[in-house]
């Protein structure tokens, strides 16, 4: 970031409080930013207004600035969701948070993102469980409409764990439902209960623009005339008319040309893997993962997934999401042979050839951690899906109980023969 831009986002947060006001018990919220060099840094206390803010960012250069879209008893240094040494937190509320997005950045899709936005309030304001509460523009390619939930009796659930699941179900129904009405939102949002979001009087670290709050009268003004009353840095970028068009084989000249330089920076993310071989065996597999995309949103790709196991008498096999992404685990025991071929016989090409040529397969089983140490969305169980019509079925003893240490827990007969170690093969995987 240049010395311009660090000067303007001091002289931004100095002569421009941020107001608070319109948020119910802002201190009760969590707050996070990232500086100019990219390092991310979580409030150490409660925040109430500007002046406390202030305090607490210091001396660093805030490029980006979030606050957390749930209120919590204690919003200071929040346990993760899988922390189980230390008491679940108390979730007091979490604001119904649709994000709007067009990328690239320019007037046109800026057009488009505020017609979804406009169509989508007028949508909700059927809703009588729900009360709009804000809108704001993100300072960059598009806009944020901040709801409150009426119904309150989630948040009187007695267990702090049970009742953040709860929540999270409802948001869960809610967005599956504004998607099947044909709203583009971000599907990462609204349903996650440990979601940051761009504060409103913040400036957008890249563009250069305020993310600003709006009165549904500004929203729908021209986009034009809206951006006019946008507060933005000197060194702002301009917004195109229209986002540039690749030219045809413009992407492979770039990469060709970037070869030679060898201070070009590559970002690496942290994951945890385990192989699709039942260890302690010489040539015994399971079937194991993420549903290709191309199966459809995750329903339509659960009921493909259902479907597959029927007819290749796979048993009951077991269900996680993150997100959009939909991850199958079979611990049927299967020769490595044979699961080649199923997944030949059902379009998962790439999987097949991968063990043909490694003779397994190592699968994500956590959240993707940045080199900022930010973890991606939560892997959430669904649960067992499906029949043991056959009693003889032979079980992978380390992915039941991979199984059992990813949240899913089965009954298991005595009965049933297992194979294998009791321990899964694991890793950890830096890429680039």
């Amino acid at each position: 970031m240049s010395e311009e831009r660090r000067n303007e986002l001091l002289a931004h947060y100095a002569q421009n409080a941020i107001d608070l006001s319109w948020l119910p018990s802002p201190n009760q919220h969590s707050y996070r930013w990232k500086t100019i060099e990219g390092r991310w840094v979580t409030a150490r206390r409660r925040i109430r207004n500007h002046q406390t803010l202030m305090k607490a960012i210091g001396r660093n250069v805030v490029s980006d600035l979030y606050f957390s879209t749930s209120r919590w008893l204690d919003p200071i240094d929040l346990p993760r969701l899988r922390d189980k040494e230390r008491p679940h937190p108390i979730l007091l509320d979490h604001l119904i948070v649709f994000d709007i997005d067009v990328a690239p950045l320019s007037l046109k899709n800026l057009e488009k993102a505020q017609r979804i936005a406009i169509e989508l309030h007028n949508y909700l304001q059927s809703d009588l469980t729900i009360e709009f509460l804000s809108a704001s523009f993100s300072g960059s390619k598009g806009f944020h409409l901040f709801y409150l939930d009426l119904e309150r009796e989630k948040f009187a659930i007695e267990d702090p764990k049970q009742r953040e699941e709860g929540v999270r179900d409802h948001r869960k129904q809610l967005l599956t439902r504004v998607i099947e009405e044909g709203f583009e939102v971000d599907p990462r949002v609204t349903a996650d209960t440990r979601r940051i979001i761009r504060l409103p009087g913040s400036v957008h670290g890249t563009t250069g623009y305020q993310c600003t709050a709006l009165s549904l009268e500004q929203i729908n003004q021209p986009i034009k005339e809206l951006l006019k009353m946008i507060h933005r840095v000197e060194s702002a970028q301009k917004i195109p008319k229209r986002a540039k068009a690749k030219k045809k084989g413009e992407k492979a000249k770039k990469q060709k040309k970037a070869e030679p330089q060898a201070e070009i920076q590559t970002r690496q993310t942290h994951m945890v893997e385990a192989s699709t071989h039942i260890s302690g065996t010489k040539d015994r597999s399971v079937l194991f993962f993420w549903l290709p995309l191309s199966w459809g949103e995750p329903q339509k790709a659960m009921e493909r997934a259902v479907q597959l196991m029927e007819e290749e008498d796979l048993g009951i096999c077991s269900f996680w999401q993150q997100g959009e992404r939909i991850l199958m685990l079979c611990p049927k025991a299967l020769t490595l042979a044979q699961v080649i071929k199923m997944y030949s016989r059902n379009g998962l090409n790439k999987r097949a050839s991968i063990l043909k040529e490694r003779e397994h397969d190592w699968i994500r089983i956590s959240s993707v951690m940045s080199e900022d140490a930010e973890w991606s969305l939560e892997l959430e169980p669904i649960g067992l899906f499906g029949q043991a019509r056959n009693a003889k079925h032979v079980y992978s003893q380390s992915h039941l109980e991979l199984e059992k240490r990813m949240g899913i827990h089965r009954r298991i007969d005595a009965s049933v023969t297992l194979a294998g170690s009791l321990e899964p093969t694991l890793r950890l995987s830096v890429r680039q």
